[in-house]
């Protein structure tokens, strides 16, 4: 479709934006919003159903996901409505005022989600120093939600509604604000990391000595939160390098956002991935789900794989056992 509306942001770059590309925006908009929506939920469920996190580490990672299900689930459809309207010449596709609103809700939640991230990391790398209480896990996340949305209000919010009239303004302003809440959350996030890799392997030999079920379960929800750190700045960096670009064209805006919204989807897939007792958990779910389904077609009831039966023995015939060998880890992690 020949678009006669000029949707570039700047008079001075390309003035249309391919159809495909557009199209290809929209499908993406949507994929995200039903895969999203669906994978946040679950890790959500995951993590609140898990017995052997305290209350604490649990409020910081459930904000993690929360704000990428906020993301998915109500922001991404507006933008969808929003690259329909280009592809039809509708500037009124969506109102003005709901875009901007829509779009400080999930610039808000984005840099929600590498905050906390990075809390996450920092309350991990200190676990075996300190005892995370769930009054300075509350007020980590009270502090992270004030910080972030008055970062997006009245930085964000200003460059949108056009308050700084100086070009030259506008280009501090957006690199300021993206250099905060996207690559100081993601350099504190890797030092934490790197910090607790470098003091893993300096003690790997007493660690070894004392394999406590404390340091099994940090391990492992340790190995999760790097998997969603790796994803980030897979599909983060690229996104934060563009915006602090002086006069990005609309269809690189386009292309960086595709890449950087993958991640709202890949986040919690990981996160289940490398976390054995989620993956596990959610493999019972879904082969029971498959089972019902079958029933209901009236065919044979599949075989249970060993793996799902060994687990479900375990779960079933040593929960005693676990729960005694994980009842310090639960005041610790």
């Amino acid at each position: 479709m020949n678009c006669s509306i000029n949707i570039d942001y700047y008079k001075d770059n390309s003035t249309y934006v391919a159809q495909s590309l557009l199209v290809y925006g929209v499908v993406h908009n949507y994929i995200v919003f039903f895969l999203g929506t669906f994978a946040n939920s679950v890790v959500l469920w995951c993590i609140s159903r898990c017995t052997k996190t305290n209350m604490a580490m649990k409020l910081l990672m459930m904000s993690v996901f929360a704000s990428l299900l906020v993301i998915c689930l109500i922001t991404r459809p507006v933008m969808a409505e929003r690259l329909i309207g280009n592809l039809y010449c509708d500037p009124t596709r969506p109102d003005m005022k709901v875009l901007l609103a829509f779009a400080l809700l999930y610039s808000f939640c984005a840099q929600f989600e590498l905050a906390a991230i990075a809390v996450v990391a920092c309350a991990v790398w200190a676990s075996n120093a300190y005892v995370l209480r769930l009054r300075v896990a509350v007020g980590a996340v009270v502090g992270i939600f004030i910080y972030s949305f008055l970062t997006a209000v009245f930085l964000l919010g200003a460059l949108m509604v056009g308050y700084f009239k100086d070009p030259a303004t506008e280009d501090v302003i957006n690199g300021v604000y993206f250099f905060l809440n996207t690559l100081v959350p993601i350099a504190t996030t890797m030092s934490c990391y790197v910090a607790m890799i470098i003091a893993m392997r300096r003690n790997g030999r007493r660690m070894a000595k004392v394999q406590s079920s404390h340091s099994r379960i940090v391990n492992n929800a340790t190995r999760g939160m790097i998997a969603v750190f790796a994803s980030n700045l897979l599909f983060g960096v690229p996104h934060s390098v563009y915006h602090m670009l002086p006069r990005p064209p609309q269809s690189y805006g386009i292309i960086f956002h595709v890449l950087f919204s993958t991640h709202f989807v890949v986040d919690p897939i990981v996160f289940m991935y490398f976390n054995h007792s989620y993956r596990r958990r959610v493999g019972e779910r879904l082969w029971a789900a498959w089972v019902w389904a079958v029933g209901m077609c009236g065919a044979p009831t599949p075989k249970t794989p060993t793996p799902l039966t060994a687990s479900t023995t375990t779960s079933s015939g040593g929960k005693d056992t676990l729960h005694r060998q994980h009842q310090h880890a639960e005041q610790n992690v």
